[in-house]
């Protein structure tokens, strides 16, 4: 197996679209940065007072994500407190949303090379000709699996060079809290492994580059139709109706005169309107006795929550709404990397039985 995947290596870095990927891996990395790190600068006046200025490489990257609340907009970050200005949420924002939207790109870019390269080497006959030469089906289609990782960590690698180079020479300083954006990186990773390898695994089926892309493409649009119904809407259904005015009121309240929470909305619980203090303990309910009349009752919307917590293609819109640091430190991150595992197992046995029974040609 070790020879096939040499072979593999040496065909992707000897072909021309494997450069043309690199070079959309940067252009696309730079324009994003360049586009939505525009927020991202140093030493600026604070929005709540101009005499103060913030320095965002000066800020302490884990109190600013212990701080991190989605949509922080009831509240005033108040000087001289260990409460961080609303300049430096918006670069930790910015940070998260570029993140979740480099992984998007990088991935499409990833998944249109494996159905373009693994393609070719089909109408090619490299593949017909690897098993002719003594080669398994399944240590072919194995092999395949572990170029799709390398070239995945790789295009990904280059994505973050790329977006790490801007910000160095432009001086922007982006509030990172390195152990989270490792395990957010190692999570994507993963949730990338499985969808690019679906797109190998529907290659070796359909054995044709384009009738690949076109399955896939149908995949997606089923897999958001299903998404859209059911995993996130139902999911987060509230039993009982919400006095959004005690929550807002709280919220300004408090921040003006305690810092003693981690502001920021839990992830794990589905309840978007409680608060807890650093030691995990709830603090604050703001669900009224009066039940929601649009629940879709505890049957489906506990299924709707099993399904959602199985649905990895949720990570971005985690990352943009939540934080890093938040699904993080709640363990959400380590959700998709359990589950994104447990499906590359089942991807890989079921791909290397199907393959086995699939005529090559």
């Amino acid at each position: 197996m070790i020879k096939l995947i040499r072979s593999m290596l040496y065909r992707a870095t000897h072909d021309i679209f494997f450069y043309i990927a690199i070079g959309a891996c940067i252009i696309f990395s730079l324009l994003i940065i360049s586009l939505l790190g525009s927020k991202m600068k140093n030493h600026v006046p604070s929005v709540y007072d101009e005499n103060v200025t913030v320095e965002f490489e000066k800020e302490d990257a884990l109190n600013a994500g212990k701080h991190y609340i989605a949509g922080d907009i009831f509240v005033h970050n108040v000087p001289g407190k260990d409460i961080l200005y609303k300049d430096s949420m918006n670069n930790l924002s910015t940070v998260n949303t570029i993140t979740a939207f480099a992984g998007i790109v990088l991935l499409i870019i990833h998944v249109l090379y494996d159905v373009i390269f693994f393609g070719e080497m089909y109408s090619k006959g490299a593949i017909r000709n690897m098993i002719a030469a003594g080669a398994g089906k399944r240590k072919v289609f194995l092999s395949s699996l572990v170029i799709n990782a390398v070239l995945l960590f790789v295009f990904s690698l280059i994505g973050i060079l790329s977006m790490a180079a801007y910000a160095l020479v432009n001086r922007l300083y982006p509030i990172i809290y390195f152990p989270s954006f490792a395990v957010l990186f190692l999570a994507e990773f993963l949730v990338g492994f499985v969808i690019s390898s679906l797109a190998v695994l529907v290659v070796f089926l359909v054995q044709r580059p384009l009738k690949a892309l076109l399955v896939m493409v149908v995949l997606v649009v089923v897999y958001g139709m299903v998404g859209n119904t059911m995993m996130e809407a139902a999911a987060f259904d509230s039993k009982y109706l919400v006095n959004i005015t005690s929550y807002q009121a709280f919220f300004s309240k408090a921040k003006e005169s305690d810092s003693g929470f981690e502001w920021y909305s839990p992830v794990n619980g589905f309840n978007l309107y409680s608060v807890r203090k650093a030691d995990g303990t709830l603090y604050s309910d703001f669900m009224t006795d009066k039940p929601n009349p649009e629940y879709s009752g505890d049957a489906k919307v506990a299924l709707a929550r099993i399904i959602w917590r199985m649905n990895i293609g949720m990570i971005p819109m985690e990352v943009i709404v939540w934080g890093q640091y938040p699904i993080y430190r709640d363990g959400v991150l380590f959700r998709y990397i359990a589950v994104s595992a447990v499906y590359i197992i089942i991807l890989t046995a079921a791909g290397c039985v199907a393959v086995k029974r699939r005529n090559i040609i």
